[in-house]
Order: C-alpha cells, then structure tokens, then sequence
C-alpha cells in the first residue's frame, strides 16, 4: 500500500518500548519512523493484534476513515519497530496508535469477532454463496478451509441481484488488499482462530514424510512441535513437512516448509528424515500457544545479535530474553572462555521473521525462544520450570520431573511396578488397574525424588500407604476409568527432586496441548525389561476421532486421550502404567493424562490411551476434602 507524507505538524513526544504490558490507546498520535510493513486493518483493534503476532513490530499506528480524505490511505495499518525503544509522536487527526500486547499475558489472542458494517473488506474472492443473514455468511467462512474473511451484501443493497450475496476471500497475507466504504455490506473475519470451525483438525505427526505442495513460507526450527505452531498461526500455511538435522542437504536441515493447497489436502511421498504435520488452525477446540517454551541443549541458535550478557543459568538467560521486548530467542554458552566465574554468556539475539537464521549443535551450548507470548498463569508451588521404559525414549536427568514416583511391591523381594504422579503432600494419582490383585496397602512401597532404580537400598526412604483409593466405577474387566488416589501415611517434603505436578482446571477439558511427555522406567520394547534410568519421550496427543478408528474393538470415551506417533516407535509399555502424560500449557506443567493401556507397545498405528485427568478433576477434588493437604490445580 502507498504511505502517506507525513504532517509537518507534529509535536516533540515521544514513545518509550517498556517490558511490560502497555494496552493504551493514543488517539489523534501517529508515531514516526520505525515502519517495518504495512497493510490495510478495519480498525485499531484488529491493527493492534496483528501487530502482537508480527514478530519485530512493537507500535503501531492506524489511519481511521475520518484521518485523510484520500481513499487509498483509508484503514491503512503501519507496525512499526524501534531499536532505541522511541519514537516521535505526531499529531494527526483521526489516527489512533498504540503498542503490541506481546507480553500482556491472557490478553493475546489472534481471534476478532467484531463486524465492520459499512465497509468492503477487498481480497481474492474465490467463493460466493447466497445466505440469509450475516451470521451464515461468517460461519461459513469459517468452515472453509481458505476463507480468511467476507463480505456480505445485506437485503438493503442498492442492485437486488447481489442482495445476500457472500463472498469468501483470502490474500497472501490474510488480511484485505484493500477496504473501501460501501453501504448496505458488512465485512468480517473467519472465526478458526476463535476454535469455532467445524472442519475438524488431524493432529498426527507423521515420520518419514514428506508433503509436496506449494511451499508458502519457510522457517528454521529446532524441531516439529515449533513448526507446527508456527504453521497454525501463519495465514496461509495447512500444513507442514519439516527435515530433520539428519536431512543429506545441509541448507535445509532444521527447515520447516509451510504449504498448502488448492484442495486443502496434501500430496504426500516416502522420504526418510522428514516429518510432517497439519495446522491446529481448524481444530474445535482452543490453539496452542503461539509461543515455545522448550529449551534444547547442544544447540546454538543463529540471528542478528541484540545484546550480550552474563548471568547464572540458562532460565536466567531465557528470563532476560523474555523482558527485553525484542529479543526472540537466545543462546546460552558454557564454553569456558564464554564464563567468567559462576556467570556464562547469554546472547540475545532477533531476527526478520522471529526465528532462527541458522541452527548449528554445538556441546556446551543451550538455546531457547522468549517467552513474550506466553499465556503466563499464576505462580505455584506446581509451576516447575523444568528442562525438557518408555519405548523410543531417553535418559532423563534428575529433577527434571520431580513427580514421578514409583511404586513398588515387596513381597519376597522389591520391584517396580507402576509409576505415578505427586499431586500433594500426600497425595499421589496413578492407575486403578495396578491395584489389580494387590489391593493391599502394607505390601507398597513409594519411592520418589530418585532418578535410577539401582540407587534404591535398604536405607532410601520410601512413603508407605495409608489408604487406595480406586474410582467407584473402574472395573477390572474394562478399560474405563482408570484412576485411583494413593493417600500417604506420612507427608512428603518438597525439594528440588521432589514436588507436585499441577492438575488442569475443568476449563482445560477441551485445550489442545502441542508440547507433551511421557516419562517412566518401563520396558523399552514389548519384550524388554523395567528401565534402570528414567526414561522420557516427547509425543503428540491424537484426536479421540482418530483414536478410535485404530481401536474398532473398543470404546475411546470422553475420559480418554491418546498420543502417539502414526508410524509408532514413541510410547509408554509395561511398568509405566500409572505414570503421567505432561503437558505445557499457559506456562504450566498440567498432568493431563495417566499411562492407562493400548495394543502393544510403540506399534504403528496403535497410539497409548491414557486417563483423561480433566474429567475427574472434582472426583480427586471431593475425596482429598477433608485432608488438610494443599491441591495442586493449576489457575483456571
């Protein structure tokens, strides 16, 4: 779009970038220099929101219909950066500015509802349909694989013939190309990005994969959870293939490829380290966050430098990203001549598109996003910033996930059994179904805070039971149900090793989790053996819908999840039973799953199925009242 001249009238203001969060309005103030892009919005609002999700633009500045007389600049949306953090504030009539809501919390959301009467939102008109009202014509926008907004012409339109006429559209950029007053039509925006669509969303990674559409954008990330969610909040892009580190063509290793269609569909072909997906966009549920809080070790993300520091720790560094506005992501370095004493280098670093230029793995090397866009909960005991048998799993280190427990029986000798999860001082969830045969309290033993089984002797402390207790509709011949509370004799003390997981509020029944572990010291395959060392493994939930089409002969309730990947090698096998699924979300760690059954283990096409925690939450609730001990369920 053309930008305007600039007034010669202005005043000598200025606009200072905090940390924090700035949600004010500045009416009549259009901020100077800075301009990183511009596009056409229908108002601040929606200017404000796209300038949130621009990954350099901290201001902005919109041009209202009463702000020029020329129609071209009408509705005009101009993000805008800032290195030295001001910028000049003009007055201009009309024009209304403000700041990104980057780090304002709750506050980010990329769906807008609101309807614009009397403009004609203009784009690619690829579809057209009689409705009879405004509210039709949205929903079916929103049911569209490609319509990112509408116009529709009202029963009042000046030629009858295109009188409820609805016209879906999209651009390049998601946005109109352009916006022009018009009576008698009202335009607005699809509403996937409220959850509303009806489409229905495939929530399978898939290995070994590769899509063969038309690529919309590329990206580099650390890995294909990142790709995918940038894949969901990027207009255009319906799904993904990314290739992996080991890829044979070196420029594209660690690059995720966004793509889409004509029919909304992918071509797909064989192809050996690649993994691929599908956006969130469409899923009836809430979107993941449109942040990541992973922090991976050996690796150095690459971007034009911002600032260098020195502080103590890689959380430290990720903190100090997060508060410097325009930081994107960091590298923290352990390299010896990168330390000065206790303090080693953290570089803070950005880059045009908001990830990294180049990933390189390097030892002694951590490297992380900033957590700006983070839906941050409340600060408790259970919001553990931890790092990130098990088939397909790794070694974990300890600490790293202070709940788990194991749960061993002592009869002529000790062995582990089950797993499970600290949800209170004492307090632990696990599966009903270990207590099958053994209902017994005094031949239990909990062992918790330890990392290898091998480290346990006659003088490690271990928690004894108090009380089983199973869910009231658990049986032993079906799957349903599978939750039981252990009540300890004795309270545990909270250390670094050793503390609570946060439960998910009733409100989290329908969130998609994108970022989720399964730990435990199962078998590492079907026939192996328990584990000596803690086992981990990072692994995508799965769509109850497609759930049970692999499991014809049973019953995906609503107190189900799955997870798994479609071509199997990740899953949780014997001895992990009663362990949990973790999931990250709104900042917080959420037991949203325990380890129930599934066909095999690691199988392909076979995901596990776990205990859907949300469902239960006021039967764990009800049976702890009483007990004096301090839940731990996270903020609604």
């Amino acid at each position: 779009m053309t930008l305007f001249r600039q007034s010669a009238y202005f005043l000598s203001l200025f606009a200072t970038v905090s940390c924090g969060c700035l949600t004010e309005l500045y009416e009549n103030t259009f901020f100077r220099g800075g301009d990183v892009t511009a596009m056409y919005s229908p108002s601040a609002q929606h200017c404000q929101m796209m300038c949130t999700f621009h990954p350099r633009c901290l201001l902005f500045s919109f041009l209202s219909e009463s702000s020029t007389k020329d129609t071209e600049k009408r509705f005009g949306c101009f993000l805008k950066d800032s290195v030295t953090g001001t910028l000049t504030r003009m007055h201009r009539t009309g024009t209304i500015s403000g700041h990104s809501l980057k780090q304002c919390g709750h506050q980010i959301s990329a769906c807008h509802r609101d309807i614009y009467k009397g403009i004609d939102m203009r784009g690619d008109n690829f579809n057209a349909s009689k409705v009879n009202s405004i509210e039709e014509c949205q929903k079916w926008c929103t049911n569209n694989i490609h319509c990112q907004f509408f116009t529709y012409a009202t029963q009042t339109s000046y030629d009858t013939k295109y009188r409820y006429n609805c016209l879906l559209k999209n651009s390049l950029r998601g946005t109109p190309t352009s916006i022009k007053v018009m009576d008698n039509v009202v335009s607005g925006f699809s509403l996937k990005p409220c959850a509303l669509s009806e489409i229905g969303c495939h929530m399978d990674i898939i290995q070994r994969l590769a899509f063969s559409d038309v690529n919309v954008a590329k990206v580099i990330t650390p890995d294909v959870f990142v790709c995918r969610t940038i894949c969901t909040y990027h207009p255009n892009c319906l799904f993904f293939t990314f290739y992996t580190n080991a890829w044979n063509v070196e420029s594209q290793r660690n690059a995720c490829f966004l793509k889409t269609s004509e029919s909304g569909t992918p071509n797909s072909t064989f192809q050996e380290n690649t993994i691929s997906g599908y956006s969130l966009l469409t899923c009836k549920k809430s979107l993941p966050e449109p942040c990541h809080s992973k922090i991976y070790s050996g690796v150095d993300f690459g971007g034009e430098e911002l600032n260098e520091t020195f502080v103590k720790g890689v959380n430290v560094c990720q903190e100090i990203c997060t508060k410097m506005i325009r930081c994107q992501f960091f590298t923290y370095s352990l390299v010896p001549e990168d330390c000065k004493e206790e303090k080693c280098k953290c570089s803070l670093r950005l880059s045009l598109d908001g990830s990294p230029t180049k990933i390189t793995y390097r030892t002694q090397m951590s490297s992380g996003y900033s957590l700006r866009l983070c839906k941050s909960g409340d600060s408790t005991v259970c919001t553990t910033k931890v790092s990130a048998r098990v088939v397909g799993g790794a070694n974990s280190s300890l600490g790293e996930w202070p709940w788990q427990v194991s749960l061993q029986v002592k009869l002529t000798a000790r062995r582990h059994l089950c797993g499970g999860s600290i949800i209170g001082h004492r307090w632990v969830l696990t599966a009903a179904h270990c207590f099958d045969g053994i209902p017994l309290p005094d031949v239990w033993r909990i062992y918790s805070g330890i990392l290898s089984l091998s480290e346990i002797t006659k003088e490690t402390y271990f928690s004894q039971i108090q009380e089983i207790v199973i869910h009231p509709n658990y049986k032993i011949s079906e799957s349903g149900h599978d939750i039981a509370l252990v009540k300890l004799q004795t309270p545990l003390n909270y250390t670094e090793f050793q503390k609570p997981i946060c439960l998910p509020s009733k409100g989290d029944t329908n969130a998609i989790y994108t970022y989720c572990w399964i730990t435990g010291w199962g078998f590492s395959k079907e026939k192996g053996e328990i584990q000596n060392t803690l086992q981990k493994a990072n692994i995508p939930l799965v769509t109850n819908e497609e759930c049970q089409k692999k499991y014809r002969d049973y019953q995906i309730t609503k107190q189900m999840v799955c997870a798994g990947y479609k071509e199997g090698g990740k899953d949780a096998c014997k001895g992990d039973s009663g362990g949990p699924l973790v999931c990250k979300y709104n900042g917080i760690w959420r037991l949203v799953g325990i380890t129930s059954w599934g066909e095999g283990c690691a199988r392909r096409e076979q995901p596990g199925v776990y205990t859907k925690v949300a469902e239960y939450v006021d039967w764990i609730v009800e049976t702890m009242q009483g007990d004096g001990d301090a839940l731990m369920k996270s903020p609604a």
